[in-house]
């Protein structure tokens, strides 16, 4: 038996979604459009999750498969919310720690936002850095590259560190290339694809 978990106003959106990604397990059910959450113990269709919670939903999302992965995971983000300090996930094992940012966009990632999700994790990942023995990654994922970032080449587009002939998607080669600015942080990209 399915219990449907309706929106009545802004407030239950804002509290109960919260509330139901908490929950152990999120699976999306795409014959039926839906989200299933815990056993089916709630369902919560598609058309009533706002594009900022399916932010959330992507987070819930990406910390199961890490955890798959063998990952112990803190949900930053979702206890957090906007206090994430730009870290949505925390993911650890034996030897790592990786702070992640998930974008679950429509548009595309050009350098104003490459170089606000960097200023947003840099206290952060600069004061996990100071305590910290393990190596430290800091990890961008996304949905969708190809819908995140474009193949085309901005006129006057110049990388200090790697050959413009050689990139596909130069916004995510520009954010991969503060790997070469420092050392203490491996910036690295990964897409988990939602669908």
């Amino acid at each position: 038996m399915y219990f449907y978990y309706s929106f009545k106003s802004l407030d239950i959106i804002k509290m109960g979604f919260e509330k139901i990604l908490h929950y152990d397990t999120i699976k999306l059910n795409n014959i039926s459009n839906q989200i299933e959450v815990g056993n089916c113990e709630i369902v919560v269709p598609y058309e009533k999750i706002s594009p900022s919670n399916w932010g959330k939903v992507y987070e819930k999302y990406v910390g199961q498969i890490l955890e798959k992965e063998g990952f112990q995971v803190k949900y930053n983000g979702l206890n957090l919310g906007k206090l994430d300090g730009g870290i949505d996930l925390i993911a650890e094992n034996d030897n790592l720690i990786n702070l992640i940012q998930c974008k679950y966009l429509k548009g595309k990632i050009a350098k104003s936002k490459i170089d606000w999700i960097l200023y947003r994790a840099s206290n952060k990942l600069f004061k996990t850095y100071k305590i910290s023995e393990k190596k430290l990654v800091f990890t961008l994922i996304v949905n969708n590259i190809d819908i995140n970032f474009s193949k085309r080449i901005p006129k006057n587009f110049k990388l200090k560190f790697t050959d413009i002939e050689k990139v596909k998607y130069p916004w995510l080669q520009y954010y991969l290339d503060h790997n070469h600015i420092q050392d203490k942080i491996k910036l690295e990209f990964r897409e988990v694809r939602m669908n």
